[in-house]
């Protein structure tokens, strides 16, 4: 039987199908142990892209429209701000885990490094998280997984319609995430040097329009950030902000944040730096992957430059940035258990042949160790957050639209209340702007006098609060009665 899976075509493409039906029951097994986030950036973009849809979005953005176009108009077709950008990401999670297992094939055009490659994938800790929350992951992977996989094939076959369809979704990708302006600019240099060594028969019109696809979105982007903020570079000053308020830009900060330190760490973690070695024996060996390897070094290299600066990083869960080329040295990781009695390595040239599915089998349990850990982590989304999100909706708000929740800034966990509400608009945030870290012009404070006119004047008709603080100060006050309490969270309404 497991020689038809090599053997037989439809063998081994039901035996792929069957692992991606595995990565979506996976997604539904995590959803129903309560995994929904692992931080409040997937509720914070989840607002934004509804607010974005419904006009109501302050400020100039900092991150790539594609997110927002997608997940606000999922909302508008099915507007429930927690379940319906879960069910768009699951679905591009497959979907790059499909065009994962496509790339892999492409690149050694052998069933069995493809069938290793696809188990690792299925239960490898990133790529099972990333594709589960909403954060942009899942667009992103899907359209870089999907650029080299029409890039390698026209390794393969030399048709140049490919490098149109590889262009276009390296553009889309660019419009997802800041990375993907790297990939555009990688593949246009690598056609370039093609053409340049003759190691490709390229023409140079080819060259020039595939550079041009590459460009639309970034030029587009410059120019919409200098019309909305004077600044073409606005975004990135942003990103620098944030991260230099948050963690400082230090000897030791940067030497713990930078990309090429946490690619190693989850490299050495997960069990993938055999691939490294790999992928290097074959780049000198083997002038396809060399090309190949040309196309997804160019990207990485001036990011992790760039980090060492202190500068491009995301605040929290840095891990994402980096762990793309990770997931893309899978394919390279189970080349080498295939291959592991050619590899003149002492103690592994005499293994037998049960050893790799003994392998496997070990690996898919320790990943799982590490996805349990992701899920297990109370710092998440949490069941309690939902049910206070939902209880608002459906006793306060839909008994009365127009009354306003003013809602304490304690931490992040707040955005989780408000998108589960589905009702962002129906919130008034203790705090301007809704930064914790920031408090500015507080409605109520556990030291200041509660100004009932204030909360009067903008039809406040019950306050949210986590602080035991403000807990006590609000209880006390004749003029607030609790209407509920929960675990974290204590609900008052203003009599």
């Amino acid at each position: 039987m497991i020689s038809k899976i090599f053997n037989d075509k439809k063998y081994f493409q039901l035996t792929l199908f069957i692992i991606v039906l595995f990565s979506v029951v996976l997604n539904v097994i995590l959803y129903f142990a309560g995994f929904y986030s692992i931080s409040a950036d997937e509720s914070g973009r989840t607002i934004d892209a509804y607010n974005w849809i419904n006009g109501t979005y302050e400020g100039v953005p900092t991150w790539l429209p594609f997110y927002n176009v997608v997940i606000g108009f999922g909302l508008k077709i099915f507007p429930d701000l927690f379940f319906t950008p879960r069910i768009i990401i699951s679905i591009f999670g497959v979907l790059a885990f499909i065009s994962f297992i496509w790339m892999t094939h492409e690149i050694f055009k052998d069933r069995y490094i493809t069938l290793l490659s696809a188990l690792i994938a299925l239960l490898y800790p990133s790529r099972v998280i990333l594709s589960s929350v909403p954060l942009s992951e899942s667009f992103f992977f899907f359209f870089i997984f999907s650029g080299i996989a029409f890039f390698t094939r026209w390794l393969n076959s030399n048709k140049n319609y490919l490098l149109f369809f590889s262009a276009l979704t390296f553009a889309f990708s660019s419009s997802v995430r800041y990375e993907g302006w790297l990939f555009s600019a990688s593949f246009v240099l690598v056609l370039i040097f093609f053409k340049l060594l003759k190691t490709e028969e390229i023409n140079t019109k080819t060259i020039i329009i595939t550079g041009l696809i590459g460009l639309i979105f970034p030029v587009y982007w410059f120019i919409y950030q200098s019309g909305a903020a004077g600044n073409p570079f606005q975004f990135f000053y942003d990103v620098n902000k944030n991260y230099e308020h948050t963690l400082g830009i230090s000897f030791f900060s940067i030497l713990k944040h930078n990309y090429l330190t946490r690619f190693i760490h989850h490299n050495l973690i997960y069990l993938c730096f055999p691939g490294v070695f790999v992928s290097i024996y074959l780049f000198l060996r083997n002038s396809k992957i060399r090309k190949w390897m040309s196309l997804i070094l160019i990207p990485f290299i001036p990011l992790i430059l760039v980090s060492f600066t202190g500068r491009g990083i995301p605040t929290h869960n840095i891990w994402r940035i980096p762990e793309l080329w990770n997931i893309l040295l899978i394919p390279f990781t189970a080349y080498f258990m295939k291959n592991l009695n050619s590899f003149e390595i002492k103690y592994l040239k005499n293994l037998k042949k049960g050893a790799v599915p003994l392998i496997i089998i070990i690996m898919l349990m320790y990943y799982s160790f590490h996805v349990y850990r992701y899920v297990d982590d109370e710092y998440h989304f949490t069941n309690e957050e939902l049910k206070i999100g939902r209880y608002v909706e459906q006793n306060l708000i839909k008994a009365d639209p127009e009354s306003k929740i003013l809602i304490e800034i304690p931490d992040w966990s707040y955005l989780h209340i408000i998108l589960a509400s589905n009702n962002p608009g129906n919130f008034i945030k203790s705090s301007e702007g809704g930064d914790p870290r920031l408090i500015r012009n507080p409605t109520i404070t556990e030291s200041s006098r509660i100004d009932l006119a204030e909360i009067t004047n903008k039809n406040i008709g019950f306050i949210l609060v986590k602080s035991r603080e403000l807990k006590n100060k609000i209880q006390y006050n004749p003029f607030f009665k609790e209407r509920r309490n929960f675990k974290e969270w204590s609900l008052y309404e203003v009599r």
